[in-house]
């Protein structure tokens, strides 16, 4: 009992300071929330509420978003009369945004894109935004861990990262950082305990969760630093450089696009055409690896299949051995 009635709200302000510590800000700039996807509803309800989201109103998103945020969007386009457009790079913001002439109100852009590992130009982007009377979100999902991360440099309004894909925590862990002007019209989905306090504290209270992810934090930050903080990310670099070559011989020769700022510890290889081109043709041939006992990501995206590796702390030239070894096996027996 004294867990959760003392000392948890404790637990949770350090949470917050040492994932302070790691954005380089402050602590009352970040709140603590479940995932980016939340960080993402968060977002979009505080503006409807603000009636800064309303028919006619427009949020701008990349081709290479992630989906649930897609849909986070789509859902509050619904319920609000507004609308959303997808642009297909990066060159295309500034079009659209002069297009709209005034009408978007929220632009989306990743640091580092989920389908493709591409790292995006996300300060530009928000200037851009800015420029067009907009609000930026930089969904940062995979740079926490990854490259270093800096929300009040990036010149987003909304900013959100997680520390469970490269900076070992449990899932669960994730920061939203808010600039000034919106910070205390931010409010969780959750009312409960702490609402009418001053931001970031109505976050920290959602009934009977389970905190122990943000409270692992500490812990998985301080691994990631005696693991070679973002030195662990040039490793990765070396790992892919080699590994993508090693597992691209063993297909037959393709010609495809591949991103040209890959991040540092994801790499794509295109696979043969008509292979994993569909969502459900890519979710088949990764079972059909993991029943080899291989994991990696297969993703279908513009209209063809690609392998996604990962360069992780725990990676090794011989998982990339073991995938080329496997991969041709596992597409001649489809």
């Amino acid at each position: 009992m004294r867990f959760h009635r003392v000392d948890l709200a404790h637990l949770k302000v350090r949470a917050r300071e040492v994932a302070a510590d790691f954005l380089g800000t402050r602590p009352d700039e970040v709140a603590m929330v479940r995932n980016v996807t939340e960080s993402a509803s968060t977002v979009l309800a505080s503006l409807a509420r603000e009636g800064a989201l309303g028919p006619g109103d427009v949020v701008v998103l990349h081709a290479q978003g992630y989906e649930s945020v897609r849909r986070t969007v789509s859902s509050w386009c619904d319920r609000t009369g507004a609308s959303y457009e997808v642009v297909p790079d990066v060159a295309a913001y500034r079009e659209v945004l002069a297009r709209l002439d005034g009408r978007a109100r929220l632009v989306v852009v990743d640091r580092i894109t989920s389908p493709t590992g591409t790292v995006l130009p996300v300060t530009e982007v928000a200037a851009a935004a800015h420029e067009a009377g907009a609000l930026a979100f930089v969904d940062a999902a995979h740079a926490p861990g990854q490259v270093a991360v800096r929300p009040a440099e990036e010149g987003a309004d909304f900013w959100t990262g997680t520390w469970h894909k490269w900076g070992f925590a449990p899932r669960g862990t994730t920061a939203l950082w808010v600039a000034e002007p919106w910070r205390e019209r931010v409010l969780p989905l959750t009312t409960s305990w702490n609402h009418g306090q001053p931001f970031p504290l109505p976050f920290d209270t959602h009934g009977t969760d389970d905190y122990s992810a943000w409270l692992s934090l500490e812990a998985a930050v301080a691994f990631w630093h005696d693991a070679g903080g973002l030195e662990i990310g040039e490793r990765g670099r070396g790992l892919l450089d080699d590994g993508a070559k090693l597992v691209a011989a063993a297909l037959p020769e393709v010609e495809a696009a591949l991103p040209a700022t890959p991040a540092p510890m994801l790499r794509l290889v295109p696979l043969p055409d008509g292979v994993a081109d569909t969502v459900q043709s890519a979710d088949a041939l990764y079972e059909a690896l993991s029943a080899r006992r291989v994991e990696v990501q297969v993703v279908a995206y513009d209209g063809r299949g690609w392998l996604r590796l990962s360069g992780a702390v725990y990676n090794e030239p011989a998982d990339y051995e073991r995938l080329a070894e496997v991969l041709p096996e596992v597409l001649v027996r489809r």
